[in-house]
């Protein structure tokens, strides 16, 4: 049950294995938290997401191709005060350095200790990457000898942007993991938007597996009850939904979420050029990062206008008058011009990833086998190997 990433990978192998699956999902599509909607041309995904391509498991259950992946450019464009500064990869692209090595953030010893965090990542196995010692994601960097500027000025904004961590409080664990992925491949979306992702799982079953606005009141080992009453008879019952249903549902621990607010704004002509992820770098402030969608993929709005998203790992009440105030500080009296299309709170965006949780592909509690990125850790490819690991485990019970 659950048409999520998890529930849509679990299935396909299930299928694949020969099983016949029913995915009841409580909502009106598939995707879970990662779908896209159309509004007036713009294409708009459930908050800012973006796909990083080395994912193993994404790699190994996703027709890139069919996909058509759209990448940022590597790095990041700094925002501080009146200045714009770009930090690039000069591994994948030697034209950044110069322009990397000159930018006020941080020293030079701070971008060469970046290349040896790299490769400190990278070299051994990604199983051996989630044994190591554990400590928060602040402590890490600190410890690998970064200076305040590099750290609230480029790590903090990045990986707040990918884990709504903006404190680096999480898991080191996670923070070597994200930046293994953005060192070993790039930020992409799909051409047509985030949804695709689900979309292309989902036309790999047969038809009439997945039950639309069908949500579970109740499962047993062998056994579901919908909330419209009906029941529904099973040789296994797979719980892959949201860490936060399948403690409802289950005895499954909620551990909390972070919640984050995007902003999609409509504008007639994009505020940068290029394809990049754009950071606050001043520490503090209501907008974490921003990106023209439309820069990255053209499909993202229609012609004659670019698609823009601003983000913050937080949600309160003045936030958005604040991030408008922000962007006009930012790019000037235009941005009155600038028409809000949605905005997005998502108070369970990811399921928080403390220090000390184990990852599990899946379990089984009371008969009933469950499965989901809160398991694994808060990412596509957690989501996508929980489901892999609870379609080996039901076909091998």
């Amino acid at each position: 049950m659950g048409a999520g990433l998890s529930g849509l990978a679990a299935s396909r192998e299930l299928v694949e294995q020969g099983h016949n699956v029913a995915i009841y999902e409580a909502s009106d599509g598939p995707g879970g938290r990662v779908r896209t909607d159309v509004v007036d041309g713009h294409r708009l995904d459930r908050g800012f997401q973006i796909l990083l391509s080395a994912y193993p498991e994404a790699q190994n259950l996703l027709d890139y191709d069919k996909l058509d992946l759209k990448a940022f450019d590597p790095g990041a464009l700094i925002f501080m005060g009146a200045g714009r500064h770009r930090i690039g990869d000069p591994l994948r692209d030697p034209f950044s350095l110069l322009d990397t090595l000159r930018a006020p953030i941080g020293t030079v010893a701070d971008k060469a200790k970046i290349l040896r965090f790299r490769q400190s990542v990278v070299r051994k196995g990604l199983h051996e990457l989630w044994l190591r010692d554990e400590v928060t994601a602040h402590e890490r960097l600190t410890a690998a000898g970064f200076s305040s500027t590099m750290i609230n000025s480029f790590m903090k904004p990045l990986f707040a942007g990918i884990t709504l961590d903006p404190h680096l409080q999480g898991s080191s664990r996670v923070l070597e993991f994200v930046f293994r992925m953005l060192a070993k491949g790039d930020a992409v979306v799909p051409a047509l938007g985030m949804g695709e992702i689900a979309t292309q799982l989902a036309d790999g079953l047969p038809n009439d597996t997945i039950h639309l606005n069908s949500p579970v009141a109740n499962v047993e080992p062998n056994q579901l009850v919908l909330e419209s009453g009906e029941s529904v008879v099973a040789d296994a019952v797979l719980v892959a939904t949201d860490m936060a249903a399948a403690a409802d549902l289950t005895s499954v621990t909620d551990r909390g979420w972070r919640g984050v607010t995007s902003v999609w704004l409509k504008t007639e002509v994009a505020p940068i050029a290029d394809p990049v992820l754009v950071l606050n770098g001043e520490a503090t402030g209501p907008i974490n990062s921003l990106a023209v969608m439309s820069n990255v993929s053209p499909h993202y709005a229609p012609n004659g206008a670019a698609t823009v998203v601003v983000s913050a790992p937080e949600i309160r009440p003045d936030l958005v008058e604040d991030m408008m105030a922000k962007l006009k500080q930012w790019f000037g009296p235009v941005t009155a011009s600038w028409e809000i299309i949605r905005v997005d709170e998502i108070e369970r965006s990811q399921p928080r990833h403390p220090i000390g949780h184990q990852r599990v592909g899946v379990q089984q509690i009371d008969g009933v086998w469950v499965c989901g990125d809160h398991l694994q850790d808060a990412s596509i490819n957690g989501a996508l190997g929980a489901g892999r690991a609870a379609a080996a485990a039901i076909g091998n019970s």
